[in-house]
């Protein structure tokens, strides 16, 4: 018998039940917070009730910016929440945040927009990594922490090409129905879910004594940084190929994990030489009427980027401390990227050409760090 007189094999399918549920309905909070946070951070002015006006690069830029800053100063709160609470106080408020975020996006005011792009970007920092201890804990039941943590951050990738391709035509009102549902999935993460094994009790000193996590957290801001804000730019041209050419390879991230073990060169020299490409790309598309031949093998780079800097942090720290780790290298990044953002709306408002040069040379810069790592992989 197992427990209050029912089966093991009764419990074992009840868990197995509840984990697949813990897993959808993460899922589908973070569907919802990526549609905000990338996708209308990306198209802003789209969904305000103002009168359609053509903007500079840097003010198309600044909203992806101030999502990405909400993001980054509300990862040390999430902490302290899910260690005080629990997971899902956290994951409730992050989905609160974006509910309202979303509903009140039409508003005419530019200020206020600003503003709600930044609760959007508390609503992922309070949301990303307490949904992932969640979904470890009751997995981890099971024996089977990796797949499934390879299988949520696979779905972010995933969601990355999804979220900007489907709000690209996006109505005000479809806004506001989505953030209806964000409230409503708010209230069932809080009373139909609970910890299973608690993965909370880490503490964040123990990642932020790493020095080659910030390094590599450093080094990731800029690739990082100018990724986000090509977003806006291309989707204020209404360029559904720009946008696919840049994201699709995202998608095919679960493939490549699949053939990591395959890869045969150290981890750092691909790092610096993939960084300096992905400079160079950047720098070529201030020539006209290339951005269509290059955003595509620009996408394909960051990509490998991404993956390459995750395979670090894995192989950095130990196994407990991956998801906090991963965390603290987005909390830098982010805060890093959005001056990067903000640098890269300006050097291409009024340099130009000379603009994405500049953001090409500090790609080159930027890959500097990867010399100075103090481990070897």
């Amino acid at each position: 018998m197992g427990v209050n007189n029912k089966p093991v094999e009764e419990l074992d399918t009840l868990i197995i039940k509840r984990a697949y549920y813990v897993l959808g309905i993460s899922i589908a909070g973070l569907s919802l917070i990526m549609l905000n946070w990338l996708g209308l951070s990306s198209i802003m002015f789209n969904v305000m009730t103002i009168k359609r006006i053509v903007l500079g690069a840097v003010y198309y830029i600044v909203p992806m910016a101030t999502a990405m800053a909400g993001f980054a100063i509300t990862q040390l709160p999430a902490t302290f929440l899910l260690s005080r609470f629990g997971n899902r106080v956290s994951m409730f408020l992050g989905l609160l945040l974006n509910g309202i975020s979303l509903i009140f996006s039409a508003t005419d005011s530019y200020h206020m927009a600003l503003f709600l792009r930044f609760l959007a970007g508390m609503g992922l920092g309070l949301y990303l990594i307490p949904s992932l201890l969640l979904i470890l804990g009751w997995w981890s039941i099971r024996g089977l922490t990796r797949w499934v943590q390879v299988a949520y951050l696979s779905s972010i990738t995933i969601l990355i090409p999804l979220s900007s391709l489907l709000t690209m035509g996006m109505a005000r009102s479809t806004a506001i129905y989505l953030g209806v549902a964000s409230l409503v999935l708010a209230i069932l993460v809080l009373f139909t879910t609970k910890d299973a094994v608690i993965i909370r009790k880490i503490s964040m000193v123990a990642v932020m004594n790493n020095p080659d996590i910030l390094i590599l957290s450093i080094a990731f801001s800029i690739p990082w940084g100018v990724y986000l804000s090509l977003f806006p730019l291309i989707m204020q041209l209404s360029n559904y190929l720009g946008i696919m050419e840049l994201t699709i390879p995202m998608a095919i991230t679960p493939l490549l994990y699949r053939f990591r073990h395959s890869v045969k060169t150290e981890k750092r020299t691909a790092l610096l030489y993939l960084t300096i490409g992905l400079g160079v790309l950047v720098a070529l598309m201030g020539i006209s009427n290339t951005w269509e031949f290059i955003l595509a093998p620009v996408g394909l780079m960051f990509t490998l980027i991404l993956l390459l800097i995750l395979y670090m942090v894995n192989d950095l720290v130990s196994p407990i401390l991956i998801a906090q780790s991963t965390g603290y290298l987005l909390t830098v990044s982010s805060i890093i990227g959005s001056i990067i953002g903000i640098i890269t709306g300006y050097s291409v408002q009024y340099l130009g050409t000379l603009g994405w040069i500049v953001i090409g040379a500090l790609f080159a810069a930027s890959s500097i760090f990867y010399r100075i790592l103090k481990v070897t992989l």
